[in-house]
């Protein structure tokens, strides 16, 4: 996130309320000073509204029907009991995780919910279901941000990674976004082009700029290409793009390694809280297959779970060697390294 939406979330949802910069303070503290016990609460919840998708993306464990878990919309009720349990420390909601989240009828009503607290709310989706109704549901919902994944700027390099997508779909989805909020006379919910820089669509980066110049979207952001899953491991190779600049990974006798390493402590587990679709409450959204369970919310109170002993024995072994934990081995701990390049196309 940019530094504009952070300072954005605190000017508008943070110093309303006291407590919430009392709690902000609280979280930094801990992630300062490294402690396992987290004196705060979560300042920021990723749920996750569905994990089934329409897309069958080669490096995406739910596009490639790698995904364990079983596959289920989250109920509105359910969504709600969530929102309730997390109480009023939480000031950003990052509303999708493994699954296109506009396949959940309740969407909509969820962003609504979630507004009615005063929090931030975005989510990231593929727009392969964005058509005028939907998209004038979303503008009525409040959503604060929309992130479009857009992997090329033409449909035949579009089509090479996101199977089944609609490269025409998205574009005429730009289009009427842009066309709606200019009639509705609002800047919202900003619109984010997320490219992930890959072999066979880095030739097409300047023309994407231009795409979204003249979408007017708000942002254009590009992404290291990333390994999610280690049964993915071996089809990096023919994605890694030719320009080192954009590598996340090299090539060491055969081996595919971390080269974009910040030396920076993860801290999600410090601020943030993830949450899949059944509830269960994992360290972050790398954790597709919910192989590292810390707890369930619809069984459990967020207080119950923030400081259990299996989110302090986590954090410790974070701190103490990030590389022993399998989802931990291919991320760099810092989100800087994700992003390449953040563009605000609309001043």
């Amino acid at each position: 996130m940019d530094i504009k939406s952070k300072a954005n979330i605190f000017f508008k949802y943070v110093l309303i309320r006291p407590m919430r910069v009392l709690n902000l303070f609280l979280i930094y503290f801990s992630k300062f000073f490294k402690l396992t016990r987290v004196l705060g609460k979560p300042l920021t919840a990723m749920i996750e509204p569905t994990n089934y998708c329409n897309l069958n993306c080669p490096l995406c464990p739910t596009g490639e029907g790698l995904l364990k878990r079983k596959p289920e919309n989250l109920s509105l009720t359910d969504f709600k009991k969530i929102m309730d349990n997390l109480g009023d420390s939480i000031i950003h909601l990052r509303l999708w995780n493994w699954g296109e989240p506009f396949l959940n009828k309740d969407f909509y009503k969820m962003v609504e919910y979630a507004k009615s607290k005063n929090i931030f709310v975005n989510t990231s989706t593929n727009s392969y279901f964005l058509n005028e109704e939907m998209i004038d549901s979303l503008i009525d919902s409040e959503l604060d941000q929309l992130i479009i994944s857009l992997d090329g700027a033409s449909e035949e390099t579009y089509n090479k990674y996101r199977k089944k997508g609609d490269f025409n779909k998205v574009i005429k989805s730009l289009e009427k976004i842009k066309e709606l909020k200019n009639k509705k006379k609002t800047r919202y919910p900003e619109v984010k082009i997320q490219f992930i820089v890959m072999r066979h669509n880095e030739h097409e980066i300047k023309k994407v700029i231009e795409l979204a110049k003249k979408t007017e979207v708000d942002t254009l952001f590009f992404k290291t290409v990333g390994i999610m899953d280690e049964k993915l491991k071996d089809k990096i190779y023919e994605y890694l793009p030719r320009n080192n600049i954009f590598q996340r990974y090299m090539l060491e006798e055969s081996e595919v390694k971390e080269i974009k390493l910040s030396g920076k402590v993860c801290d999600y587990l410090w601020s943030e809280i993830t949450i899949n679709v059944d509830g269960s409450v994992v360290p972050c959204c790398r954790d597709a297959q919910g192989k590292h369970i810390l707890g369930n919310i619809k069984k459990q109170k967020i207080s119950d779970i923030w400081n259990s002993k299996k989110m302090v024995s986590f954090r410790k072994q974070v701190l103490r060697n990030k590389d022993t934990i399998n989802i931990c081995k291919t991320c760099s701990g810092s989100n800087k390294e994700f992003t390449i390049k953040e563009i605000k196309i609309k001043k």
